[in-house]
């Protein structure tokens, strides 16, 4: 709750709503403030009227007030007024109106139902005077009929026009700061995928996200050149080092052809092993470069997975059987996908591989795929001593490596970890089952 209210749309929303229920309650408040003001105007007047008609503290006759009511309705200025002065029974003495029900004494309110000719809404004071009898002055509150229906129909539009003008400039608003996070985004998505090159756009007004883009920009640049540099010089040393190291390898395969090189050639055979070992390991330092620099995207093909893993498995079927060791092709109905074919069948045979490499005989690897929700998932699982969960991320480092059986150069998993994430996919190290056995799962975009 409180994580969608600090996202764009939640403090739009929660702004809106707060918004509402202002304007709401200051219109219904300007409403109410002024048709009690109206009331209490009126109220003064005919309290001051009725106190005219009959001063307090004074037993004025009953033809003396007759005559007084006469006079003051006779006025012009005080045609808006309603007299009414009746006796001990109820009988109207003088005035210029009726009343269908009896009054409470006080002020009161009028409306349509008391069936006052001209009268939509009023205030009425009663008094009780000497022998029973009572005057009732009444006033409109309302200085035309339906006035105050009309009056409710100003107040929705004016509030309601404000309403409606902070709301589309709250929703241009919005939609302004949506592109601009928008396009942040896209940004650190190209360059998570790979991109150093992108850019946040800048529209040029120099305002605060200009400003803010800018600076972002500078980072980035200062954060790719820091990046190049690292990388040119991994590069530069693979570069620099695989030819002599071939020339090396190449002395020594001469040498160990030689006649007079009987006694030292399996030291030379040796030699030359790890020549090419070293010369694998350059090879897969500059792949995994190359792969990161997200160059090899733009050759994504639509591709037959399931095919795919048929086709590496068969490949390093023999490899298996050499050391005594099963591998199944599980349930394979991922379809196909978009990726570069050369990338993944790498993928795919350094997962078998290592599987089999570092697995004792007997070993049993499994390979599956699936499609769901618009993703592939693809496991591959074997029965041998597994990875323990505080030495997963080791192996995924470059060069990161344990002691087991057939440890290599610790490039095998980084390469496909990196080829995943070229997919925008994802590979994650798990156990097979409880008591042992590595899971390896990699999960790409369909």
């Amino acid at each position: 709750m409180i994580g969608a209210a600090r996202s764009l749309r939640g403090l739009t929303i929660g702004f809106l709503c707060l918004f509402l229920m202002v304007t709401t309650l200051a219109g219904l408040g300007t409403f109410f403030a002024t048709l009690s003001m109206i009331n209490v105007l009126v109220d003064k007047r005919i309290a001051f009227e009725s106190d005219e008609l009959a001063p307090g503290g004074t037993d004025l006759p009953r033809g003396e007030l007759a005559r007084r009511i006469r006079e003051l309705t006779s006025q012009r200025d005080t045609g808006d007024l309603g007299l009414l002065l009746t006796d001990a029974q109820g009988r109207t003495i003088v005035g210029n109106t009726r009343f269908s029900r009896r009054l409470p004494s006080g002020f009161s309110s009028l409306n349509r139902q008391d069936r006052i000719e001209g009268l939509s809404a009023g205030r009425v004071f009663v008094r009780d005077l000497h022998g029973g009898m009572r005057l009732a002055v009444f006033a409109e509150t309302e200085p035309i009929d339906d006035y105050f229906s009309a009056r409710k129909l100003i107040y929705i539009a004016g509030f309601g026009a404000i309403v409606l003008v902070v709301m589309i400039g709250l929703l241009l608003f919005r939609r302004l700061i949506g592109q601009r996070i928008e396009a942040m985004r896209t940004t650190v998505e190209s360059i998570i995928d790979g991109d150093l090159s992108q850019r946040v756009p800048i529209v040029g007004d120099g305002g605060e996200f200009d400003q803010q883009a800018a600076a972002f920009n500078r980072m980035l640049d200062r954060i790719g050149q820091l990046v190049a540099e690292v990388r040119n010089v991994s590069n530069d040393i693979s570069h620099e080092l695989r030819t002599p190291l071939a020339r090396l390898r190449n002395e020594l395969a001469l040498l160990e052809q030689r006649s007079d090189a009987e006694p030292l050639r399996d030291e030379l055979a040796l030699a030359t092993a790890q020549a090419d070992d070293l010369l694998g390991m350059f090879g897969a330092l500059l792949r995994i470069a190359e792969i990161e620099s997200g160059a090899r995207r733009a050759g994504f093909r639509s591709l037959d997975f399931d095919a795919l893993i048929a086709d590496i498995a068969d490949m390093v079927r023999p490899l298996a059987e050499d050391g005594s060791q099963r591998l199944i092709i599980g349930p394979c109905n991922a379809g196909t996908l978009v990726g570069d074919r050369q990338l993944l069948s790498q993928l795919l045979h350094n997962l078998l591989e290592n599987a089999l490499r570092h697995g004792p005989e007997g070993t049993t690897v499994r390979i599956s795929a699936d499609r769901d929700d618009h993703v592939v998932v693809m496991v591959v699982t074997d029965d041998g001593p597994g990875i323990s969960q505080d030495q997963r991320a080791l192996v995924l480092r470059r060069f990161g490596r344990i002691e087991r059986r057939g440890s290599g150069h610790g490039l095998g998993l980084p390469l496909a970890d990196a080829i995943a994430r070229l997919h925008r996919g994802t590979l994650a190290l798990g156990d097979a089952r409880p008591e042992g056995g590595l899971k390896v799962t990699v999960v790409l975009p369909a």
